[in-house]
């Protein structure tokens, strides 16, 4: 957090994503949408950050705007939220619960799933794919959870992914406001913005092949032991997303270590 002094009040103004409240995080996620300039936008920002009436802001001087606004440049560099500030989206009567920071209880499969969700979102910018997106991350809560979570290490309240579900859900979900829904958009991006570098040898190996689902199929079998039956890959993918990436990043850099040693054979 950077602190800033104005009239003899000290406020608090955030230097990263993970700095921001829920509040701050949907008045960012309004300002995507306006399709600012930089100026504008950063400016907006700031005034809401700070909270002070509009005759206080007036009275901060150009240069000590331009530093203030030059301190929220992070908005528009790489999202890096893996806080996740939305921890519940209610539609009506019913409550949808996201996942936890950094997507930490999440399986493999859901992660896939969404990924395809915001692959076509980014590509088409059809809010369809933006409302599968959040029906594929918010789901209702477990049944008797309120018992059960004394009772196990995954403190993951959500209902286990049924893809049968997925389309009414995604219905549910359209009706809530766009900024809840973008706000979930920039949380999975900054998940995903997070991965490389937890997992480079994983993210060098997708880089270096033709097809990146092609990359990422072979190390999924070869953590199956080279099995490609229904129940060995469908074993994988109810998996822990870290487990997986750290099984696939052990794959990933025994395969690199290899072809390094063949690369220095063939130059001898």
């Amino acid at each position: 957090m950077n602190l800033v002094e104005i009239d003899h009040i000290r406020r608090s103004l955030p230097s990263e994503w993970n700095e921001l409240s829920r509040k701050q995080l949907l008045y960012v996620s309004r300002l995507f949408s306006e399709q600012l300039t930089m100026v504008d936008f950063r400016v907006k920002a700031l005034f809401e950050f700070l909270s002070i009436k509009r005759k206080t802001f007036k009275r901060i001087t150009p240069e000590d705007a331009f530093t203030l606004c030059e301190s929220l440049d992070f908005l528009n560099k790489e999202v890096t939220l893996t806080r996740n500030l939305i921890p519940v989206i209610k539609v009506g009567l019913r409550k949808y619960y996201g996942p936890a920071d950094a997507m930490f209880y999440c399986t493999f499969g859901e992660f896939t799933l969404a990924c395809s969700a915001l692959d076509e979102f980014q590509k088409t910018g059809e809010e369809k794919y933006l409302d599968e997106l959040v029906a594929i991350l918010y789901r209702p809560k477990k049944v008797f959870w309120f018992i059960r979570k004394y009772f196990t290490d995954n403190q993951d309240p959500r209902a286990k992914f049924m893809n049968r579900t997925l389309k009414k859900r995604a219905r549910n979900l359209a009706k809530v406001d766009q900024c809840l829904k973008y706000s979930t958009y920039l949380f999975f991006n900054g998940v995903l913005n997070s991965l490389p570098g937890l997992y480079p040898y994983v993210y060098q190996q997708k880089g270096e092949t033709e097809s990146q689902d092609n990359g990422w199929a072979s190390l999924i079998i070869s953590l199956a032991d080279g099995k490609t039956d229904d129940k060995s890959l469908e074993t994988i993918m109810n998996s822990n997303l870290y487990n997986v990436f750290i099984g696939l990043n052990k794959k990933s850099k025994e395969y690199h270590e290899y072809m390094s040693k063949i690369d220095s054979y063939d130059r001898h």
